[in-house]
């Protein structure tokens, strides 16, 4: 593998060569690399290679390319996208080239009550964002009909999926606003008390922010228990409204969605073993309030 990223290094950095490389952890559809390269000119440049293999699952390579361009003009937080090569000629799957950004995703371990506020404000930024000169974004709207495949089976969850299948007015009425998808600690760049950069933007889209929120709730919830994703859901209010039915429904499209791909994901037995519990846990929970009498009409 190293030769081949040598002639990616080769072809858009004409004159330059691959120092070191050095694969980057956590990315599940695609294969990242941090690549170290030496300029003609004698000066080093740090890029990201985002490799697409044969079990990815968000936007292609091209659309991925052309939104960190469009985010990169409103101002957010993101890496600088350099190059996108769709060919294979070099390497076997479609890749894109970004800029390195300096900084920690692992202060996620020690982030205190200041980050997850400054977590919350930046996810509001995100969904301030003005998204006419963007590509073109799948909707998510609405998390039923999709829920029912993502749902635990069994006597334990009937009632719930039979007044699910009774709810009306579920999809999202607001006007749709630019949505992560993927919004958690370890997809964020920290310099300091800082977000320098929000990663992988491959299952962005435009809906209902509550899905945002209710991803991101959920990953805290693993880390930092259930004051972690109530220290964010608070502060995230401070910015725009949680309609608590509507966020429960969330919750349980994340949750079961998350229990349905998990194994997938290449956790260690114990990790997964956690993560399911707490989907499990905040599964249930939203559905003593979803099982309410004041629900949709």
């Amino acid at each position: 593998m190293e030769n081949e990223i040598a002639l990616v290094v080769e072809r858009h950095f004409p004159g330059a060569r691959l120092d070191t490389l050095k694969r980057l952890t956590g990315g599940v559809s695609a294969d990242v690399y941090r690549l170290d390269v030496l300029l003609p000119t004698g000066s080093a440049l740090k890029v990201v290679l985002r490799c697409h293999g044969p079990t990815h699952s968000g936007h292609d390579a091209e659309l991925e390319f052309d939104l960190l361009g469009s985010l990169m003009e409103t101002g957010l937080p993101v890496a600088q996208p350099l190059f996108v090569d769709t060919s294979c000629e070099l390497l076997e799957y479609p890749y894109l080239l970004i800029g390195f950004v300096d900084g920690s995703s692992t202060a996620a371990q020690t982030m205190a009550d200041k980050h997850i506020d400054i977590m919350a404000e930046t996810l509001a930024m995100v969904h301030k964002t003005e998204t006419e000169a963007f590509p073109v974004l799948p909707p998510r709207l609405n998390p039923l009909p999709e829920l029912f495949d993502y749902l635990p089976v069994g006597p334990d969850w009937q009632e719930l999926r039979d007044n699910l299948s009774k709810l009306e007015n579920t999809a999202f009425g607001g006007t749709p606003v630019l949505l992560h998808g993927d919004f958690w600690p370890a997809n964020l760049i920290w310099q300091e008390d800082r977000i320098a950069a929000i990663l992988d933007w491959e299952d962005a889209a435009v809906g209902d922010p509550l899905s945002d929120v209710a991803c991101t709730c959920l990953e805290l919830r693993y880390i930092y228990g259930e004051k972690g994703m109530l220290r964010f859901q608070k502060a995230y209010s401070q910015y725009r409204d949680v309609d608590e039915n509507r966020f429960a429904l969330w919750q349980i499209y994340t949750a079961a969605a998350a229990q349905h791909f998990m194994e997938n994901w290449g956790l260690e037995p114990s990790r997964e073993d956690h993560m399911r519990r707490t989907a499990t846990e905040v599964i249930k929970e939203a559905t003593a309030l979803i099982l309410r009498k004041d629900w949709y009409s």
